[in-house]
């Protein structure tokens, strides 16, 4: 505590013991009214710390003062003692378990003190089975693989993820009395044609799981390393996206849903309205648009449901890399880990890439050669060259290295693409960019941007945004990737086209820190092609693509975008 009045420091270990004093200074005839010193410092290691004053060498702590040298900088403040007004030292602390000095002082509501640590879950419920009954691992990952890439017809009757993945009886059941009825030879021969004879519209979990294990191995089992974590990742990825865009198969599911399932609506809902296009003209561009960018479709979600946890906290900084993670106390002192949750339905936008664009990207820039490439006509190829190519295991720590090129420069693609687009969004949809969040799916391959709100009501940006503001959207997103302040620094940097001017955003926003960006993947320079069909003037304002034949190439030589080639002799193409 500190006098109001001298600055006379009174400090006891028992905060009961000031009680005799009344809350006035003790030290001669002062009568000031004593205040507590609010302040403390924190250590990365999590432990907080009060601040104790430091005695005098000669008179102890008979009499000492806080020196609150410039105010407003607490750098200046000291304690020193009254009676000599020898300095005794700085407003510091001392970590015994890390043995270091602490300064850094700071108010105890200061925002550095607690860094909470969040992470935000798509919490899509299952319908129709309880949660414990789903066999999560590598049946329920290829299910979902299954009914992605379509050897699961989810629109015949009674045929439903869930449905699939609780029938009983296994393949090798089914198998066995094949073989008493057609004869093993035969059944070996046509496995796929005798298990749908036996099976019918309802196929069972061990047909569809092997089935798909003989058509998609994923790169986690060839590799040998965390498997478990791959399937984990692949089902949370694609039990997204299908429920987010599909919906609810059969009419028993839709009638169970409720404000926790999500509500998607297609692009072609609104664009291929009458009404609608006579309504809003502009949505005559959106699909030529998002062609620009390789996106094939879109949908608004509405209920889009996020679990938002709390799982513990730092101190020092909120990048908990950097410091030690703490847990909270269990507030029924039980042996767990607390982790606090709270769900917030919002508004998603969903946006499925081109596969096939990004395959031809691939080729065009040597990540791929023809023998390892799919057939780009073939939609479901495609899909299973996705979820055999896409290493899932790499992308789940932001803070290591992605080891494998081909997952390495997918994800970058992904990322980039995501990170432009959110970045430019805030302007047509009124919310601030730091209530804008992305979760990518690279085995589909798709972008999610939903708004981050506590409240638990639909904003109704999203929905604004993609009903009305698709066009200038698209083109803010590819001028905004297209040029930086710091260019050409910026474009040609190594580690990848991105800075705080350009593609950072908030780290809480971004899935994976800021890191795996590289705008150039989108716009083209020394190193590759544009991924996004970009069209240039000589003033660097862009054409709609019906309007200039020729795509833009870029001299390295001056760093500038040309519709043809360099306008300088010397340069050339």
């Amino acid at each position: 505590m500190v006098c109001k009045q001298c600055d006379h420091v009174e400090y006891r270990d028992n905060p009961q013991s000031f009680q005799y004093t009344d809350g006035f200074c003790t030290r001669g005839n002062c009568s000031g009214r004593l205040q507590q010193l609010s302040f403390v410092a924190t250590h990365d290691c999590g432990e907080i710390f009060t601040i104790n004053p430091s005695g005098c060498n000669t008179h102890g702590y008979d009499d000492i003062r806080l020196n609150r040298g410039v105010p407003e900088d607490m750098r200046t403040w000291s304690f020193e003692c009254g009676i000599c007004r020898q300095r005794t030292g700085d407003l510091n602390a001392f970590c015994d378990h890390c043995d270091e000095q602490i300064g850094g002082i700071q108010p105890t509501n200061a925002g550095s003190v607690f860094y909470p640590q969040r992470e935000i879950i798509v919490d899509i419920p299952h319908v129709g089975i309880d949660e414990h009954e789903i066999p999560h691992g590598e049946d329920w990952a290829r299910i979902l693989a299954a009914a992605h890439i379509g050897d699961v017809d989810l629109d015949e009757d009674g045929v439903t993820l869930e449905n699939i993945a609780v029938s009983d009886e296994s393949e090798e059941d089914v198998l066995e009395d094949l073989y008493d009825e057609f004869g093993k030879e035969w059944v070996e021969n046509n496995k796929e044609k005798a298990l749908k004879l036996k099976m019918g519209n309802s196929p069972n979990r061990g047909t569809v799981v092997s089935q798909n294990r003989d058509e998609v191995e994923f790169p986690a089992e060839r590799n040998d390393s965390e498997v478990e974590s791959a399937y984990t990742a692949v089902s949370h990825e694609l039990f997204t996206f299908i429920r987010s865009t599909k919906g609810y198969e059969g009419g028993s599911l839709r009638e169970a849903v409720n404000e926790r399932h999500p509500t998607p609506r297609p692009l072609s809902h609104f664009v291929d309205d009458d009404d609608f296009r006579e309504k809003y003209p502009q949505s005559k561009l959106y699909r030529d648009k998002l062609k620009r960018v390789n996106i094939t479709d879109a949908w608004i979600v509405d209920n889009f449901p996020l679990l938002n946890t709390v799982f513990g906290y730092s101190r020092d900084s909120p990048d908990a890399s950097e410091t030690d993670l703490r847990a909270f106390d269990h507030p029924y002192n039980l042996d767990a880990l607390p982790v606090w949750g709270d769900r917030s339905p919002s508004e998603a936008i969903i946006l499925e890439l081109d596969r096939g664009a990004i395959v031809e990207w691939l080729l065009e820039n040597d990540y791929l050669n023809e023998p390892q490439a799919p057939d780009i006509t073939d939609e479901s190829e495609l899909k299973r060259w996705f979820l055999s190519a896409f290493d899932t295991t790499q992308t789940q720590n932001p803070f290591s290295k992605i080891e494998d090129d081909l997952t390495d420069v997918i994800y970058r693609l992904i990322h980039s693409s995501s990170h432009a687009l959110m970045s430019t969004a805030s302007e047509q949809c009124g919310l601030d960019t730091d209530s804008i969040s992305e979760l990518l799916l690279p085995t589909v391959p798709a972008i999610v941007l939903y708004a981050q709100s506590m409240e638990h009501f639909a904003l109704g940006g999203m929905f604004t945004l993609f009903k009305t503001r698709l066009h200038p959207w698209i083109d803010d997103a590819i001028d905004h990737a297209s040029q930086c302040i710091y260019d050409p620094a910026c474009l040609d940097d190594e580690s990848g086209a991105a800075c705080h001017a350009c593609l950072h955003i908030s780290e809480f926003t971004c899935e994976y820190y800021n890191g795996a960006l590289d705008r150039e993947l989108l716009v083209g320079g020394d190193k590759h092609t544009p991924f996004w069909d970009i069209w240039f003037d000589y003033g660097r304002r862009f054409f709609e693509p019906w309007s200039w034949e020729p795509r833009f190439h870029y001299c390295s030589e001056i760093h500038q975008f040309w519709p043809s080639h360099c306008n300088s002799k010397l340069h050339g193409w």
